[in-house]
């Protein structure tokens, strides 16, 4: 009798919920209007179900599809550090270029003003001892290229650098204006001072890279502003450095008894730490020393 009992609530129970999913089935049927009570009860269960599944296997497709993004940006930051490296490079070659391209106009520009009055043989900086950085340094040409001891180097624009001391067939070393051991000074005058009084330029031994300018004889009670920022040019008072090259400006004076000017300091005019390329030259029609 219990077991009939019992088949019977269960037969009535499954009976229920086929009704109410066939109820359901037709009232969902039907657009525009208000869930009835089995229909609310049928799809409550069914998303409380369906949040158990999706929640779970959502997170989890989330989890993976997010590791695929990563990766995705880990090779597109890969290849933008690489790009950029690329661009790096490109931007480092363009600068260099820029730079070489203005060196070589400049070279052009002091040739094509000079051509006439010295001779000229272009060369390229091949050696310089950080011991001997202010004293001398090695350039490509020797005397296959026509160069000789005591020819004037000067750099690209024209400013004195020094002269050549030792040659071989294809090299030379060069003696810079800035030495304070080999070199014996260059016949100088100062330009725009009255009389243009002649001086010598020797290496500062007081300040590396500096020059130190000698006054040949007094001038009398000449203020410094008279001379500071003057240019200081060769005399031509030698068979080495032709009339006329720059070597530098006045930037001290100094005085000696009296209140005359004995001395003064003078800065390079030439880029001497960053000589790449320069010149050889004498002047044309004269004799090769």
């Amino acid at each position: 009798m219990s077991r009939y009992l019992t088949s019977r609530r269960l037969f009535l129970l499954l009976g229920s919920v086929i009704v109410l999913m066939v109820i359901a089935g037709l009232t969902l049927a039907q657009s525009g209007r208000r869930a009835s009570f089995p229909e609310r009860v049928v799809m409550d269960v069914e998303n409380t179900v369906a949040g158990w599944i999706y929640r779970p296997v959502s997170k989890i497709t989330g989890f993976f599809a997010g590791l695929g993004d990563m990766r995705s940006m880990y090779q597109e930051n890969a290849q933008l550090k690489h790009e950029m490296q690329k661009y790096q490079a490109l931007r480092a070659e363009l600068s260099d270029a820029e730079a070489e391209n203005q060196r070589l106009a400049t070279m052009l520009n002091f040739y094509n003003r000079t051509k006439n009055t010295l001779h000229e043989i272009p060369a390229a900086v091949v050696g310089r001892e950080p011991s001997e950085w202010n004293s001398q340094l090695t350039i490509n040409v020797g005397t296959a290229d026509g160069v000789q001891p005591n020819m004037a180097v000067v750099a690209p624009d024209g400013s004195l650098v020094g002269r050549v001391d030792t040659v071989a067939t294809h090299s030379a070393k060069v003696i810079l204006i800035t030495d304070t051991q080999v070199g014996d000074g260059v016949a100088a005058l100062v330009e725009a001072a009255k009389a243009q009084p002649f001086a010598v330029v020797t290496g500062s031994g007081a300040s590396a890279g500096e020059l130190a300018l000698d006054f040949l004889g007094q001038i009398v009670q000449m203020p410094a502003s008279q001379l500071i920022g003057d240019e200081v040019i060769t005399s031509g008072l030698s068979n080495v450095f032709p009339r006329g090259l720059v070597i530098g400006t006045i930037t001290k004076v100094q005085y000696g008894a009296h209140n005359t000017v004995k001395s003064a300091i003078v800065e390079p005019a030439a880029q001497m730490d960053y000589l790449q390329d320069v010149f050889v030259v004498r002047q044309s029609g004269s004799a090769t020393p």
